[in-house]
């Protein structure tokens, strides 16, 4: 029942938005032709109608009366409205559909308010006047009368007609909501590649952020771990543990207020990602947690775009990572080449397991957000074992037309 009388008052606003234009044609055609309505052939009224629908169609152009309508449409109406979504109208296909929703709620609105009205009205009159023992119904300026048995049953079908009404006419207005006043085929492709577009960029951040938390737990765990082995028979080393400590978790949570700052969308809270000029540091960082790895550089890294720059340094961070979370403190090499339009980065290291106490635990996500990158990129990677230890490859073009 809620549903039903939600919809009357949806129907009931479209009828006191319809008055306004039929005052305004009943005023402006007879100043705009005073001899229209003194004739006798009844083209006034088809004027004036004409004029009224043309008043609302002009008006149904403007964008707040779009607004308007899929405001109250969800909120009232409920069913298949319930989830319209209302984009501004950029086609005439668009304007001319809203301009038919407008059309229709208001001329419809106006029926079932005159029906709201005359019904309860011409149902009191009628019980009142069977009350005094002459049932009469009114018609115009005459009264019709009926014979007294008739009252009950004509006085509920009026009033079942009039809910019936209500209930039709708001069921098809719930249906016809989502395609008159919803989104057309453009807006809805504008409205998918803006949300694909947000659901590539919140894959892009937590593929960032599992590299980047990631190592810094790794790094400070196996810094932790080497330095309670050597607590007291090695000050110096621990000391310099925990400076790599503090180090690594001072970068980590500046990687993590930028990630952050992206998420909201807070251009101020943004700052430069690191890239291949950070490999060195990189290296470092886990040369200081045990990891014995060098670092070959081949060609100039200085002439690879930014964001393969950023991507790639990502994944040699996350090949450290693994081979200190999976293999222990293993000879390692790290080796970056550009070569005409080609950059290559691998990680290779020979085999080793950790202590039970230092294994990761549990299958990552690491190598599958690597092949992510690689396929946007376009690039090529390969991850497996080799005859003695573990190989990550990954390479990219560097001259491609989307880096241009």
């Amino acid at each position: 029942m809620g549903v039903l009388w939600r919809r009357w008052l949806f129907l009931v606003l479209g009828g006191a938005l319809f008055t306004p234009y039929a005052i305004f044609a009943g005023m402006a055609v007879p100043l705009a032709a005073p001899s229209l309505a003194q004739t006798a052939d009844g083209a006034f009224v088809p004027v004036m109608t004409a004029v009224v629908f043309l008043a609302i169609a002009a008006t149904s152009l403007l964008p707040v009366v779009r607004t308007l309508e899929g405001t109250l449409a969800p909120v009232l109406l409920g069913g298949a409205a319930a989830g319209l979504v209302i984009t501004p109208a950029h086609t005439w296909q668009e304007r001319g559909r809203t301009a038919t929703w407008y059309l229709l709620h208001t001329i419809v609105g106006a029926a079932i308010s005159l029906v709201s009205v005359l019904t309860p009205t011409t149902v009191i009159l009628m019980l009142s006047s069977w009350n005094r023992g002459d049932a009469v119904v009114p018609a115009g300026d005459r009264e019709i009368s009926i014979p007294d048995e008739w009252v009950p049953f004509l006085a509920t079908f009026l009033v079942v007609m009039m809910l019936a009404a209500i209930w039709g006419a708001g069921a098809a207005a719930a249906r016809m909501a989502p395609w008159l006043l919803g989104p057309g085929p453009a807006a809805q492709l504008a409205e998918l590649e803006r949300r694909t577009a947000e659901l590539t960029e919140r894959n892009r951040l937590a593929r960032e952020l599992h590299d980047s938390i990631g190592h810094a737990l790794t790094v400070t765990t196996l810094q932790a771990g080497a330095a309670r082995t050597v607590l007291r028979s090695d000050p110096g080393f621990v000391e310099e543990a925990l400076l790599a400590i503090e180090q690594t978790g001072r970068t980590a949570a500046a990687e993590l207020d930028t990630f952050l700052g992206l998420l909201r969308e807070d251009v101020t809270a943004r700052a430069p990602q690191p890239g291949l000029g950070d490999v060195e540091t990189l290296v470092a960082s886990h040369r200081k947690a045990g990891l014995p790895v060098t670092l070959i550089v081949e060609g100039d890294l200085a002439a690879v775009p930014a964001v393969l720059s950023r991507e790639v340094y990502r994944i040699i961070q996350e090949g450290l990572t693994n081979v200190q979370r999976h293999s222990g403190a293993v000879p390692t090499e790290v080796r970056l080449a550009v070569a005409g339009d080609e950059l290559t980065a691998e990680v290779l290291n020979v085999a080793g397991r950790l202590p039970r106490a230092l294994r990761g635990r549990g299958g990552g996500h690491g190598l599958d957000g690597i092949r992510e990158r690689m396929k946007l990129l376009g690039g090529r990677v390969e991850a497996g074992r080799t005859d003695d230890g573990w190989r990550l490859l990954a390479a990219v073009p560097t001259r491609a037309r989307r880096w241009r």
